[in-house]
């Protein structure tokens, strides 16, 4: 498969939040131009000739009503003709020219028109009752509406000229479009500054929040995202601080649990090699103190096992390589099992040993990890036992299943601690070493019990002890 080359300068500037809302902005505001300029373009004109056309009938429907009522004075058709614009000429029937208002001299087609001429527009009236026709003027090139009925049936009464002329809507369209060349130039220009200026605006916090999470990438963790701006960049930035608080955190714990576990490792590697040595260059020939040497070397080196696989446990768990394998049990045998495990504590160090588990509970879990998860949790207790090294493991049935506890009465643990004795990094201070176990333990009880999808969690009071739970 071909890899992508890396993009150039250019190719990342076009390829910019800040590149693509301006282009947006240009092209919208490109896109209202040419719309004001088809629109004017192809509807000026027609709807300034249909407003004229309305006008003209109007004013005949007027005369037509009123050319025998009385109420049509030379006074009103002299309203009418200036009020409108028109040239207005009624004759009788036989071609008199009865009124005569014209507004346009040398530009009307009625009043400059030849006898023969206005026979044939009579003509035509008396053909279709209505003549209306758009003409030319050859002589001024003008173009003209002219409008011609009969009053009356067949022009009985009279007929009715009405010409106007359509050159203001030229010089109209000649002002609108030097005017609107000016307003497009203003807007482009304008529309132009006002997308750059929106593009850098919209593209800053981006800018901003980027900038801080490459120093975030090279390992600052003290860098502060500042999203300032808009809703969603400030939620960005508060999420991407949190998220750096965090990282701040699981690196600091990470780098303990490296020191713990460097430590843990260190000492019982100490302990071999010396031991090995003493071997070497002491007791070789002393069976007793041989074999006590040997015996020691064996439990560091089992030691060094169990640390080494507490490892690959938690890492398997921690990425999702373990699997369940879930299988119904009796819980109470399960447990009593494991409790026999602790019967040299007990013989050789003292510990108490309380189980209290009612007979006949069955479960369903993945066994070699529920025996795991009861495992640490007693290693825990022993390792946190107060004075009278008393370890209490009980079951409780209850509505919502089977709670499952640890108790030891050791020193507790603060509340402000108490959200972290399951994190994966956390590790409390001791004043021992371990009597038992790696110091992993909660970390892969915490992991199994979340892939069963059981709840936990755990109950201190300083100076009283703590009780480790789970429900099934």
């Amino acid at each position: 498969m071909q890899e992508d080359k890396p993009r150039t300068g250019i190719r990342r500037a076009m390829h910019s939040v800040r590149f693509t809302v301006w282009i947006y902005f240009a092209i919208f505001i490109i896109a209202i131009l040419l719309l004001m300029w088809i629109t004017f373009i192809m509807t000026l004109e027609t709807n300034y000739k249909k407003r004229r056309r309305a006008d003209i009938d109007t004013v005949a429907e007027y005369i037509t009503e009123n050319i025998n009522g009385g109420s049509l004075t030379s006074r009103r058709l002299y309203d009418l003709a200036y009020s409108y614009d028109m040239c207005i000429i009624i004759q009788d029937k036989y071609g008199l020219t009865l009124y005569s208002y014209e507004v346009s001299p040398g530009h009307c087609l009625i009043h400059g028109a030849s006898d023969p001429d206005l026979a044939g527009y009579r003509e035509k009236a008396d053909e279709k009752g209505v003549y209306y026709a758009q003409i030319r003027d050859p002589q001024t090139l003008t173009e003209n509406m002219l409008y011609v009925c009969t009053l009356g049936t067949n022009g009985t009464i009279g007929y009715l000229m009405i010409n106007t002329s359509t050159e203001p809507i030229q010089s109209t369209v000649n002002m609108i479009r030097a005017q609107m060349m000016q307003i497009s130039l203003a807007m482009l220009v304008l529309g132009f500054g006002i997308s750059i200026f929106l593009s850098q605006l919209i593209s800053t916090p981006i800018q901003r929040t980027t900038k801080s999470a490459q120093k975030l990438g090279q390992g600052d963790h003290n860098v502060q995202f500042n999203g300032k701006g808009y809703n969603e960049t400030e939620q960005l930035a508060l999420t991407l601080n949190y998220a750096s608080e965090e990282i701040t955190k699981v690196d600091t714990m990470r780098r303990d649990l490296m020191a713990n576990i460097s430590h843990d490792l260190r000492t019982p590697l100490t302990m071999v090699k010396a031991y090995a040595e003493m071997i070497r260059d002491l007791s070789g020939d002393d069976p007793v103190k041989r074999d006590e040497h040997l015996g020691i070397i064996i439990e560091e080196s089992d030691r060094l096992a169990a640390l080494v696989n507490d490892i690959l446990d938690l890492t398997k768990l921690e990425n999702g390589a373990a699997e369940l394998t879930p299988d119904d049990f009796d819980l109470g045998a399960r447990i009593s099992s494991i409790m026999t495990r602790y019967t040299i504590l007990s013989e050789r160090d003292g510990y108490k040993f309380y189980v209290s588990v009612p007979e006949g509970i069955t479960v369903r879990a993945d066994p070699i990890k529920f025996d795991q998860v009861i495992y640490n949790l007693v290693n825990n207790a022993v390792n946190y036992s107060g004075e009278d090294k008393d370890i209490y493991v009980m079951a409780v049935k209850t509505d919502s299943g089977t709670e499952i506890s640890v108790t030891d009465t050791g020193p507790g643990i603060s509340k402000e601690l108490l959200p972290l004795i399951f994190d994966r990094y956390y590790r409390a201070e001791r004043s021992k070493r371990d009597v038992i176990g790696t110091g992993l333990g909660l970390s892969i009880v915490k992991q199994i019990l979340i892939m069963h999808g059981f709840d936990f969690g755990v109950r201190s009071e300083e100076g009283v002890g703590s009780t480790f739970w789970f429900k099934i």
